[in-house]
């Protein structure tokens, strides 16, 4: 940074400033253009459009750099200073007011004046006194709260002004401030900004209106990039109070923003459309939403898996005879084997199961779904103790079980599998249904409805051990399916051998099922990558949305962009600003997101009488997901916006 010591009394002095545009065909917007004002000058700039006045407005405000010339500015050679530099010139020493008065639509007048504040990095204390007394300054003290859509267009520049006036600037820059007023409004615009002057404030106004131009003390023309002095340098007034201001203030600090500025104005940008808001986050609600419900749902899933298993898998113990050369033992077993595995601490249940040979099994002659239907069918025919369908917990479809005098009497009785049953054609025992197994005519005094343990009995016939051994010669059970506590076949595992053979325990064989952690596992990760798809595919349209709907944000918001960059923000306070509006939707997405995941999850546990497990980490994770989602997706659009040039942005 370069300063002048000599030129300190001077608020701006431009030497052969010259600026260009374009490289295959240059354009001269400037040339060579030597301009000076002293503190408490009024100038007026004119010319016809396209002459170059906007584009010498802009460099006397830093909002662009000349080509070739030097720009002093209060002593400060700006062609040195860096882009942070330049924007707290703007922001400390540099007041705008534009035609277009670029005033934020969804926040109050008080607001809008306070926003010239927030990139000077100095604390909010003060901040609202400041703001109203500039908003009292202009007169519009009864209306700091509206916004302004309730305001005239006089009452809108109004604000403006008060606006570049809360930092109290050194220069005060209008680009055709009556351009949009009608000519009452003008008239009090013009009257303002002429005591403005007379209290010391230096003021360069850009002006295609002749009545504008003749109320300045000093007057330039420029034409085709060309300045003309037109006004006499002696008819330029220097009231006693700017006399005050001339002395240089030293260099500006560099523009700063505290973070919580930051983060309010990426609230407030992100609040002041709603509806886009909220429809922007839908798609990261409803990834996130999928992701802390397969996460919860797996895990009270792999707990019912784990439970059912515990009740079932892991409290069943089946004790056969050993196979030899001839195969299974028929002896190894004795009859009365279930009462011995019942004095057994930790058995809740025994009962004995063979299987019969026997020849086909033949429809007997009544009540059937369809007479026709009187035919052979093979059927697997199993003996059964009545404790047995304790030990598989079966369930009653219609009828009743077998008990112990059926097997003491050889009753012949039978209960059908409820696959058996519809392969007969029996649908019900209410009228006592028959079917002949081999020679001999069977009641059929049951129907199961299912069994937990072993399956192969849904399909078969169940008849009395005693009447199978009275009737096929049934020699010994054949195996014992017991039920244990949890945590007790382990031991009983141990036991049951010398309960059943304490003559030759080796006789027997116990299986005792292990835990099928590859089934549990299989169902978990088939269940985890089926949510999880779904989920990542939300995330991903989140995703896009975010980003989407963030740069069209940007499109729509180029005007503001100008007017932050015109008041102190740099390229990084833009692009932070738009990276901390998509981070926060996503992570209020994630929060939402995470709450509507955890109800899932407990409606569906509440559903299916499950406990309902949750991870805590998912729904803390959540958040934190949904705001990595939004700074990626909002990098591009807020690089976009951070590279938009503050002349191009106001000039849009």
């Amino acid at each position: 940074m370069t300063a002048a010591p000599d030129r300190t009394e001077h608020v701006l002095e431009l030497k052969q400033v010259s600026r260009q545009y374009g490289r295959e065909v240059t354009i001269e917007a400037l040339r060579e253009v030597n301009l000076s004002l002293e503190p408490g000058d009024c100038l007026a700039i004119t010319g016809p459009s396209g002459a170059g006045k906007s584009t010498l407005l802009n460099i006397i405000g830093c909002l662009d750099r000349p080509t070739s010339g030097n720009y002093f500015f209060e002593g400060i050679d700006t062609t040195t200073l860096s882009d942070h530099e330049r924007a707290g010139l703007r922001s400390q020493r540099i007041g705008f007011v534009f035609q277009s008065f670029h005033l934020l639509p969804h926040r109050s007048v008080l607001e809008n004046v306070m926003l010239a504040d927030v990139y000077r990095k100095q604390s909010q204390r003060g901040r609202c006194e400041r703001a109203l007394a500039a908003i009292e300054r202009v007169g519009l003290a009864h209306r700091a709260d509206f916004l302004p859509s309730k305001l005239s267009g006089g009452e809108r520049q109004r604000v403006a002004i008060a606006r570049a006036l809360v930092g109290s600037p050194s220069l005060l820059l209008c680009d055709e401030p009556t351009g949009n007023l009608d000519s009452k409004s003008a008239a009090e615009i013009l009257d303002f900004l002429e005591q403005l002057n007379l209290q010391g404030m230096t003021l360069i106004i850009v002006t295609h209106d002749e009545n504008v131009a003749r109320r300045a003390a000093r007057r330039v023309h420029i034409i085709d990039g060309t300045l003309t002095d037109i006004t006499d340098q002696t008819s330029s007034r220097i009231p006693a109070e700017a006399a005050m201001k001339s002395d240089a203030r030293g260099a500006p600090l560099p523009s700063g923003m505290a973070f919580r500025d930051l983060l309010e104005e990426a609230i407030a940008g992100m609040f002041a459309r709603p509806l886009r808001t909220l429809l922007t986050m839908l798609g990261v609600v409803i990834g996130l939403t999928a992701l802390v419900a397969t996460v919860g749902l797996s895990f009270t899933a792999n707990n019912r898996i784990i439970s059912q298993f515990d009740e079932l898998a892991a409290t069943e113990v089946i004790v056969t005879g050993k196979s030899g050369l001839t195969g299974v033992d028929p002896l190894a077993l004795p009859w009365d084997a279930a009462e011995r595995l019942l004095r057994l601490n930790g058995v809740v249940a025994a009962g004995t199961m063979s299987a019969v040979d026997t020849s086909e099994v033949l429809v007997s002659a009544s009540p059937v779904r369809d007479p026709r239907r009187q035919t052979a069918f093979n059927l697997a025919i199993h003996a059964a103790s009545p404790s047995l369908f304790a030990a598989v917990r079966a369930d009653l479809e219609s009828g009743r079980f077998m008990d112990e005098g059926h097997s003491q009497r050889m009753d012949r009785v039978a209960v059908l599998g409820p696959t058996a049953a519809q392969r007969l054609g029996i649908v019900s025992v209410e009228h006592l249904p028959a079917i002949t197994i081999g020679d001999y005519r069977y009641l059929v005094i049951g129907i199961l409805r299912g069994v937990a343990r072993q399956p192969a009995l849904l399909g078969s016939v169940i008849i009395p051990e005693g009447t199978a051994r009275h009737d096929f010669g049934l020699q010994r059970p054949l195996s014992v399916v017991i039920e244990t506590r949890i945590g007790a076949a382990s031991l009983i595992v141990q036991q049951s051998p010398l309960a059943l053979r304490p003559d030759d325990p080796s006789a027997l064989r116990v299986e005792f099922p292990p835990e099928p952690q590859r089934v549990r596992d299989a169902v978990q990760s088939d269940l985890n990558a089926m949510l999880l798809l779904l989920g990542g595919l939300s995330l991903i349209v989140g995703a896009i949305g975010i980003g989407n709907i963030t740069l069209v944000s940007v499109m729509e918001r180029i005007g503001e962009i100008g007017l932050r960059r015109a008041i102190g923000a740099t390229r990084k306070h833009i692009a932070i600003q738009f990276l901390l509006e998509s981070a926060t939707m996503g992570i209020v997405g994630g929060i939402l997101g995470a709450s509507l995941g955890v109800l899932i999850v407990v409606a569906v546990s509440a559903y299916q009488v499950w406990t309902p497990v949750l991870d805590p980490a998912a729904p803390i994770l959540a958040p934190v997901v949904g705001g990595a989602i939004g700074l990626v997706s909002g990098t591009y659009p807020a690089l976009r916006a951070a590279r938009l040039e503050p002349v191009e942005a106001l000039r849009n």
